[in-house]
């Protein structure tokens, strides 16, 4: 029997035992204290800064229309317009330096994504498409994150406008098409003064994959939309059962710009008259469903214009009989909409930056404002 003081071989070993393992783990546990020290400090540092979005190239070249270059890829075999969509036609003579709208228009997408509208567009209560330059790769971005979020509703459908992008953007809008699957590109060259090109080939969108849906939102890529809005006005009493209709904001007197330096120049030979028919203003109109297919027929059939929307809702409207209806609540200004009720309001804010897409997008669903019925 042993004393007080005195231990044990087996003690003894024990505690020999103890001191081994107490050096064989002091490392690991000071590597594992300063790995959990470095988990805590990490989320304090910044994260690493996003990738740099390609360079916004200017899309406001001078005003000339641009042929579609029959050497280029998405046009190496033409595709004819169907024959009903050239039955409308004039009957007056042209002058010398006019044409028609359809011996410019090429038909057919080189990208369609015709997943996009179901069953042709059967239970779409709004299609909104969306008129962009190759290069406003932010302006798509802030759309997708805000009010264009509602797309992913399975009643709405939505998508951007695109023509042939300049080839060093290529690659980028490949990669953002592959990303999104909501960029529908043309057969002509994207340019300013090809707009009436991509209107067209939105409106040919629709009558050829979703020529079933209720109706059509044509919005600009700097447009705020209230789509809630939209479908509230679409659908009131007074306008559900609409036909051949275009909502907007109507001007009623406007001129053409007759002062060749003007970016909205028009010559003699393109509208030799005085003032345009009653025309929707052009960032933001919406149009019945049975309207698209006359409005694109009348358009094709009818003297070039550049100015889109004087051409679509303007001359093509007013010989297909196609109804224009004021709405001023498409044409609201940034400074218009200083107040939530005010955004709530409106159905379209025009010159929309992209900071101001997020702002608004909160403002207009901020739960803390309370607004009159």
């Amino acid at each position: 029997m042993t004393s007080a003081g005195e231990r044990s071989p087996s003690s003894a070993s024990a505690c020999l035992n103890m001191r081994w393992w107490r050096a064989r783990l002091a490392p690991l546990a000071a590597l594992l204290a300063l790995s959990a020290l470095l988990l805590l400090l990490l989320p304090l540092q910044d994260p690493p800064p996003p990738p740099p979005a390609p360079p916004l190239a200017s899309v406001t070249a001078p005003l000339q229309v641009q042929a579609h270059d029959p050497s280029s890829p998405v046009n190496e075999a033409r595709p004819t317009l169907p024959p009903e969509w050239t039955s409308d036609k004039d009957d007056e003579v042209l002058p010398a330096g006019a044409v028609r709208t359809h011996d410019r228009y090429v038909p057919g997408h080189a990208r369609a994504h015709a997943e996009l509208c179901p069953a042709r567009g059967a239970g779409t209560r709004l299609v909104v498409l969306v008129p962009s330059a190759p290069a406003y790769f932010r302006q798509r971005e802030a759309v997708r994150l805000t009010w264009g979020h509602a797309a992913r509703r399975a009643d709405i459908t939505l998508a951007f406008m695109l023509g042939a992008p300049p080839p060093a953007l290529r690659a980028a809008i490949d990669a953002e098409d592959k990303l999104y699957g909501d960029v529908i590109e043309g057969h002509y060259v994207d340019s300013y003064g090809n707009l009436t090109l991509k209107t067209l080939s939105m409106l040919e969108w629709f009558v050829t994959y979703c020529p079933l849906a209720a109706r059509l939102l044509k919005a600009d890529d700097d447009m705020f939309i209230n789509v809630e809005g939209v479908l509230r006005f679409a659908e009131a009493p007074a306008r559900s059962r609409a036909a051949r209709t275009v909502w907007g904001k109507v001007w009623r007197d406007g001129r053409p710009a007759r002062n060749a330096s003007s970016k909205f120049f028009v010559p003699a030979e393109e509208f030799p008259g005085a003032t345009y028919p009653p025309y929707a203003n052009g960032p933001a109109y919406l149009v019945s469903g049975d309207a698209v297919g006359a409005l694109l027929r009348a358009a094709l059939g009818a003297r070039w214009l550049r100015m889109e929307d004087a051409l679509v809702t303007g001359v093509a409207a007013a010989r297909a009989r196609v109804l224009r209806t004021d709405a001023p609540a498409f044409l609201r200004r940034r400074k218009d909409v200083a107040h939530a009720c005010a955004l709530r309001a409106a159905l379209a804010v025009h010159q929309v930056s992209y900071a101001d897409q997020f702002d608004l997008w909160r403002k207009l669903h901020d739960p803390h404002v309370k607004c009159p019925p």
